[in-house]
This record gives C-alpha cells, sequence and structure tokens, in this order.
C-alpha cells in the first residue's frame, strides 16, 4: 500500500511515457510469443526486453548501462511496462544477449513491421514519397593488417593447443614462436621503416604461422583418435581460419589480390566498403539501404555483407517498404548511384507500380524530366537523407555494430531504426494533435 504508483507522481506529457501509448504492445506480445517456450522458467516480459533495448539504443548506450539506468529511472520502468517503482533487481545484461539469441533476425524483423503496420494504420506514417540511400556501417573491429592477423591467429591456435594439451599428452614438443613471433610483430611496427624490409619480417611471421598451423594440424587428428571431440573440433576450427590467413598473406606478398579476404578473426564476413569519401577511405563492415518518408521515418532497410552498388538495393528496399507498410511507393527519390538504364528502370516501375522516380543521370545528359516541378521538389527532399542517416549514426549507435556476425547488423539497425522512429512518431503524433485542438477551437470560435 505504500508503493509508489507511478500514474500519481508521474509526468504524462513526457516524452516516453507519451511513446508508450502509440506502441502496440499486444501486437508484439503475439507475435513474439511464438519464440517462448511454455517449459521450464518464464522468460522476462516480452514488453519489457522490447522496452529496454529501444531504450538503449535511444540514449545511446550499453547494456550494462541500459540496465542501470532501468533500475534508477521510473520512466524507463514505466516505459517497459511496470506500474509501481521496482526496488529490487529487475534483470542482468546477459538477459539482453539471450534475448536478442532467441528471436533472432525473424523476431526483430516482425518488432519493426508490427509497429510500422500500426503507426500506418493510426496515420502516422506515409509511404506515398519515399527517399532511398546507402550508408556503410563499420563493425567494431581493428585495422586489420597481414602482421597483426598472423599473430593473433597463431596466438589462438597456440592457446587452443595448450588448452588440449592439459588433457592429452602429445608425444612430440610443440613449438609456439611466441617469443620470437612478438619480437618480429614488433619490429614490424617500429624497427622497419622502408617496405621492403616490412615485407621480408611479414613474410617471416606468415612462415612462423604456417609451423603452427601445420603442427596444430597433426594435433588435431591426435585428438580425434583419443575420443576428444570437442577439442578437436575448436582447435580444427582456428586450423581452417589460419591456414586462409597464412594463404591470402602469401596471395598478397606475391602481389595479386585475394578473392575472399578475411579482416578479422571474431567477424570472418566483414567486407571493405569503398564509398569515395575524402575522411574515411575504406571503412570495414557492411553497407546499409535505408529508405525514409517526407517526415524522416524509416520504413525499411537492407543490410549487405560486401560491397554492393547502389542500384542493386533499390528492388530489395521498396519490397521491405511494402512489407512492413502494406504501401507501394508512388514517387521514389534517390542521388546518380540508383541511376540505371531506361528499359531496367521501366521494368522496376511496372513491377512496383512506381508513378515517378526522381534519379538525376550520370554524365552530362540531364534527366529528361529534370525541370518538372515534382523532380525538383523531390531532390530538394532528398538531401534530408543524409541527416536522418547521421543521426542514426551519431545518436542511435549505428556509428559502429557491436553485435556479432550478420545477425548482429540487422539488429543493430532494427533497433537504432526503432529508437529513431519512436521519436519521430511521437512528435508527428503531438503535431495531429495540436492540429486537431486548433481546429476544434476555430469552429468554437
Amino acid at each position: 500500500m505504500f508503493e509508489m504508483i507511478f500514474s500519481d507522481y508521474l509526468n504524462p506529457e513526457h516524452e516516453l511515457l507519451r511513446a508508450s501509448e502509440l506502441i502496440d504492445w499486444d501486437g508484439l506480445h503475439d507475435g513474439l510469443s511464438k519464440f517462448y517456450s511454455p517449459l521450464g522458467r518464464s522468460g522476462k516480459p516480452i514488453r519489457l526486453m522490447v522496452g529496454i533495448h529501444i531504450l538503449k539504443h535511444r540514449y545511446n548506450s550499453s547494456d550494462e548501462r541500459a540496465v542501470e539506468e532501468l533500475h534508477e529511472n521510473a520512466y524507463w520502468q514505466c516505459f517497459c511496462g511496470f506500474e509501481t517503482f521496482q526496488k529490487g533487481r529487475i534483470l542482468d545484461a546477459t538477459s539482453m544477449v539471450k534475448f536478442r539469441n532467441r528471436i533472432g533476425t525473424e523476431g526483430m524483423r516482425m518488432i519493426e513491421q508490427v509497429l510500422l503496420q500500426s503507426w500506418t494504420d493510426m496515420g502516422l506514417v506515409k509511404s506515398s514519397r519515399i527517399l532511398v540511400d546507402t550508408t556503410p556501417m563499420p563493425k567494431d573491429i581493428a585495422y586489420p593488417t597481414d602482421a597483426d592477423l598472423l599473430h593473433k591467429v597463431r596466438e589462438k591456435i597456440v592457446k587452443q593447443v595448450k588448452q588440449a594439451g592439459s588433457e592429452v599428452a602429445f608425444r612430440k614438443p610443440f613449438r609456439s614462436f611466441s617469443r620470437v613471433g612478438k619480437r618480429a610483430l614488433l619490429e614490424v611496427k617500429k624497427v622497419c621503416k622502408t617496405a621492403e624490409a616490412k615485407k621480408a619480417k611479414v613474410k617471416e611471421i606468415a612462415e612462423m604461422t604456417d609451423k603452427v598451423v601445420r603442427q596444430a594440424e597433426r594435433l588435431v587428428k591426435s585428438l580425434y583418435a583419443n575420443g576428444k571431440k570437442e577439442l578437436g573440433r575448436k582447435l580444427s576450427q582456428a586450423v581452417r581460419l589460419g591456414k586462409k590467413i597464412v594463404q591470402q598473406t602469401q596471395t598478397v606478398l606475391a602481389g595479386e589480390k585475394p578473392e575472399k579476404r578475411i579482416y578479422s578473426l571474431h567477424e570472418p564476413e566483414v567486407a571493405a566498403i569503398k564509398k569515395g569519401k575524402s575522411h574515411i577511405s575504406c571503412e570495414f563492415g557492411s553497407v546499409v539501404a535505408v529508405s525514409v518518408n517526407y517526415d524522416g521515418v524509416v520504413l525499411s532497410h537492407v543490410e549487405y555483407q560486401e560491397n554492393v552498388g547502389d542500384v542493386k538495393t533499390l528492388g530489395p528496399t521498396l519490397s521491405g517498404v511494402k512489407q512492413n507498410t502494406g504501401h507501394t511507393p508512388k514517387e521514389v527519390g534517390a542521388d546518380r548511384g540508383f541511376d540505371q538504364s531506361e528499359p531496367k528502370r521501366s521494368r522496376l516501375r511496372r513491377r512496383w507500380n512506381i508513378e515517378r522516380m526522381s534519379i538525376p543521370k550520370k554524365g552530362k545528359r540531364p534527366h529528361p524530366d529534370h525541370n518538372e516541378p515534382w523532380f525538383k521538389r523531390c531532390q530538394r527532399k532528398r538531401s534530408g537523407i543524409e541527416a536522418v542517416i547521421g543521426h542514426l549514426k551519431n545518436d542511435h549507435r549505428m556509428n559502429r555494430c557491436r553485435y556479432q556476425g550478420p545477425q548482429g547488423d540487422t539488429a543493430n539497425v532494427v533497433w537504432a531504426t526503432l529508437a529513431w522512429n519512436m521519436k519521430k512518431i511521437t512528435r508527428l503524433a503531438d503535431q495531429k494533435e495540436h492540429k486537431k485542438q486548433s481546429k476544434i477551437t476555430k469552429q468554437a470560435a
């Protein structure tokens, strides 16, 4: 009876309380219930887990900081579905990781689709005119160099061998090259001044790593023969990764370009993204295609684990808009990177029933409709998507993806766009309510 009831103390005009009223929590619960099992201990409430992720990206905080803020902030607790202030331990940071792994990419797409569909039914999201653009999203990895990769994979294999050596006795001693390998790496970074000297030292490190890989490969067979399948499997994965890195280093030293280059040990799917920027020539991560409407609400996004061309992302992005909102856009605006030949453009318009496409042509010859008012208006609006991407990166953690794997790329973009959309939808709802009240006041006068 002495608990603090939020409805009696909190300000109902607070942004989070207004936003919580615009979110279809029941639809989210119905959609995500299939990822929960009726057996065993019950999981955390769906509203709590979805809400804490949105708040995490809304205020640009880590899992640990988001959990701390949840225990301290009454508005956060009210947004996540609590009616009274919780004094005990609500959840741990690891629960957020388990929730993301539980629902996977399918569940995250479902959350986005349910919210956008409900906001469209409310009349807050308009999808008749959209803008499309792409941006790189770097991964949370160190700058890749051949010497660092060779040194890291050798240390990883040596660590796996030591773990196996504590359970299985080896017949021959295992040479790890730990001391000379570390010295060679320091020489590459600090001593070698010329390109020839660095190349020779990198070749020496590659030979050390190759010898360690060959030794570990023989130990894998010994582990499987002794029945240590789990240790053998882990060591075999490290050996395969070491082989690829040694092979790609040898290819680079020979003056050739590897087909599929590995830039990180824990993120092997990372690609080198070159967008022609002056301040950052190359970023290591994924390419994200984003579509927004004229109000700045993100309607769809697609992630690519390669340096894909802008024009190839237009079709999947339009498909995402149709899936999330239930409507096909009638007008599409983009920059020159999305320009394509007239036959391909005509097929795209017929397929998606698009009336107008404001995309400038490459080269000196202008677009046939470049003087039309709708074309100019769409190009003026097109610059607004750059500001949306800037806010997604600087305010909502899309400047660097800290989740692992391709699934982590999708998760990072989904939560970032939901945090941004929640802020935009709240303001659009306030504007709609203000117009409605003004209209009623004028009619009464």
